[in-house]
């Protein structure tokens, strides 16, 4: 199983609300860095409420989410495709996520796919949302 990490620097708890009201995300785990044993060898210089690990699903695909590691640069480093299964829910989900966020490339009809569109969010991350035929 390979599962994909967003790196979040000090604003994970916000991406995690954020996601579940864009898209549904279900929030399975959340683990806070004050939540470590103290001879747990975690960073102690990471603020306590910084989220040390959080396991969520979107679209039935795991995902975990941190504000620990390495600070990402963002958007540069990955994107995610979204398949979704009507061009009414790649439409709310896709102006959802560009909410105080950005367009990259419009929504349009493409020859692999009824619609698709390319979108930036508010936390810097790189959304690729089509209809899934």
């Amino acid at each position: 199983m390979l599962i994909t990490t967003i790196s979040f620097q000090g604003n994970c708890d916000e991406a995690l609300t954020f996601y579940k009201e864009a898209l549904g995300a279900e929030v399975k785990e959340v683990a806070y860095f004050r939540d470590a044993p103290p001879d747990s060898g975690m960073d102690a210089s990471l603020p306590p409420n910084f989220v040390m690990h959080s396991e969520v699903l979107i679209y039935g695909t795991q995902i975990t989410m941190t504000d620990g590691g390495t600070a990402p640069i963002a958007g540069d480093y990955f994107s995610l495709l979204l398949s979704l299964d009507s061009v009414e829910e790649v439409t709310s989900v896709f102006h959802k996520l560009a909410d105080g966020g950005h367009v990259v490339g419009a929504l349009a009809p493409q020859f692999w796919a009824a619609l698709c569109g390319d979108v930036q969010d508010r936390f810097g991350i790189h959304w690729h949302i089509c209809t899934s035929s």
